[in-house]
């Protein structure tokens, strides 16, 4: 009896090896599974590819972040780490630029009885967080580059809410990039329904204006705030062209 239970045991025990699967069917199984996740990351990893190429670096660092997610140890996942902190770093300064360029709004307005629009620029001033200490209300203003077919080129303040005045007799005090500020003569007038405040030289200005990331705007005799605008997403293309 003891002899014929240990047969039946070593039987049993050889024919459960037998039905295990093999080394090689282990492999094969493993080749499969790899494959198979190679091939549902394949669009992602096409959208990677392609998002470099045309320096999309935002979009790219989106889809490398999925493929290291989805995909830990795949070929796709190997790919997309490559170079990942360089492409962390141009995703950033790409969508600092985004944000800069998104700061300006670009218009084309016809003219009647003139072949050429009206084109213009322009951008708000930064806000800074209302104290809460202080009853001072932080002046919202629009910096204008205006070109008009009938007046040819302006440059102006617009005051949309709190105070702002350019002193007797209207001048600016104007820094760019944190240089030394330059005065600029002004002269107070109106858009026909908020106040305005021009600045006399505008193609000094604008001259300055091209390539500065800041520009700073207070009164020539140093009374009430300054202006602060982010202008580093300026593009002189689109004010000339309107778009």
């Amino acid at each position: 009896m003891i002899r014929h239970a240990i047969s039946t045991a070593g039987l049993l025990a050889l024919v459960l090896t037998a039905c295990g699967p093999s080394e090689e069917q282990r492999q094969a199984a493993a080749e499969a599974a790899a494959r198979a996740r190679e091939a549902r990351l394949a669009p992602t990893l096409a959208v990677y590819r392609e998002a470099k190429a045309r320096q999309d670096w935002v979009l790219a660092l989106a889809s490398a972040e999925v493929l290291l997610a989805d995909g830990p140890g795949s070929a796709a996942a190997a790919e997309a780490s490559e170079g990942l902190e360089a492409l962390r770093e141009a995703a950033a300064a790409q969508r600092e630029a985004q944000r800069l360029r998104a700061l300006w709004a670009y218009t084309s307005t016809p003219v009647e009885g003139r072949p050429v629009p009206q084109k213009a620029a322009s951008i708000r001033n930064q806000r800074p967080e209302d104290d809460a200490a202080s009853f001072a209300v932080p002046p919202t203003v629009q910096l204008v580059l205006r070109n008009d077919p009938r007046w040819g080129q302006s440059v102006y303040l617009v005051i949309e809410e709190g105070l702002f005045d350019c002193g007797r007799p209207c001048a600016f005090r104007i820094g760019f990039d944190g240089a030394a500020p330059r005065r600029f003569a002004g002269e107070a007038s109106s858009t026909g329904t908020r106040p305005a405040l021009f600045i006399k030289d505008d193609a000094g200005f604008i001259r300055a204006l091209e390539g500065a990331a800041r520009v700073s705007i207070q009164a020539a005799d140093g009374r009430g705030p300054v202006l602060e605008f982010e202008t580093g997403g300026y593009d002189p293309v689109r004010y000339r062209t309107g778009g």
